[in-house]
C-alpha cells in the first residue's frame, strides 16, 4: 500500500477525506452495485484512478511524460469527458483514460515482433526499441489506448522500472489529490469497492471498472456514471 504526505496511509486519507469530497461533488445520485472479483490475479499489480478526487490537473500526464522520456506529442495519460442528461440538468464527467494493462491482452498476442510483454507486477510493457510501428496492437487494443509516434507506439507502461525499485509509478507519487493508487491487484480492487461504498454512503453515484473486463484490468476506474457512459463494456 502507498503512502501519502507525513507518512499518512493513503487508505486513511481517502476515508477522512470522504466529507470533504462529498460537499465537493454533491448532486451525483445514489445508485447500487454488486461486484466480484473471480479474474484477479494476485500476482499482478493494479493502478486505482478514483475520478472522485481528480481535478484533472493533469499532472499525472506530465510525471509519467517525463519519468519514461516520452515525446512531447505523445499522451500515455488522456482524459476522456463526457456530458450526461438533458439540459437544464447536465453533468460533466471525466475519466483517465490509458493502457488498461489488461489480464487479456490482445495486443501483447497479435504484436508481429514480440514488442509487447509482461513486465514487473505483470503490466504490459513496450519495447520502444522492438516496436516497428506497425498499428497491429492499436487495431486490436478494446481501447483505442496505442499511438504512433514517428514509427514507435507508446504508451503507459505503469513505469516498471520504479515497480522493479520498490517505488510506485509517476502517476501515483504525483497526484496532490490521492486520485491515484497502486499495490497488488485483489488489495487495489478491495480498496476500489471500499471507496464506492463509501460514495453511495454519502448519496452520490459510483462504479468500479475492470474487475471482469478482458478477465481483469491492471487499472482501475471508480466512476461518478455509469461505465457504458464512456463506451466501458
Amino acid at each position: 500500500m502507498s503512502n501519502g504526505k507525513n507518512g499518512e496511509s493513503r487508505r486513511d486519507f481517502l476515508k477522512k477525506g470522504a466529507a470533504g469530497v462529498a460537499t465537493l461533488m454533491a448532486g451525483f445520485g445514489i445508485k447500487d452495485q454488486k461486484v466480484g472479483a473471480e479474474n484477479l490475479d494476485a500476482g499482478k499489480k493494479a493502478i486505482l484512478m478514483d475520478q472522485s478526487l481528480c481535478v484533472e490537473c493533469q499532472a499525472c500526464r506530465l510525471a509519467c511524460q517525463r519519468e519514461n522520456d516520452f515525446p512531447i506529442t505523445a499522451q500515455s495519460i488522456k482524459f476522456k469527458s463526457i456530458e450526461t442528461g438533458t439540459y437544464p440538468e447536465v453533468e460533466y464527467n471525466s475519466t483517465r483514460w490509458s493502457c488498461f494493462h489488461c489480464n487479456d491482452a490482445p495486443c501483447i498476442d497479435s504484436c508481429p515482433v514480440d514488442a509487447l510483454e509482461r513486465g514487473e507486477g505483470e503490466m504490459n510493457v513496450t519495447d520502444i526499441e522492438a516496436c516497428i510501428g506497425c498499428g497491429v496492437c492499436l487495431n486490436d487494443c478494446p481501447y483505442d489506448v496505442p499511438e504512433i509516434i514517428e514509427g514507435k507506439m507508446y504508451k503507459c507502461n505503469g513505469c516498471v522500472h520504479l515497480i522493479e525499485d520498490g517505488e510506485n509509478p509517476a502517476c501515483v507519487s504525483t497526484c496532490p489529490t490521492y486520485a491515484v493508487e497502486f499495490g497488488n491487484q485483489e488489495e487495489m480492487a478491495e480498496l476500489g469497492a471500499e471507496r464506492v461504498e463509501e460514495l453511495e454512503a454519502d448519496g452520490k453515484e459510483a462504479y468500479l471498472y475492470g474487475l471482469e473486463a478482458q478477465d481483469g484490468l491492471g487499472l482501475f476506474l471508480i466512476l461518478r456514471t455509469a461505465p457504458e457512459d464512456f463506451e466501458l463494456v
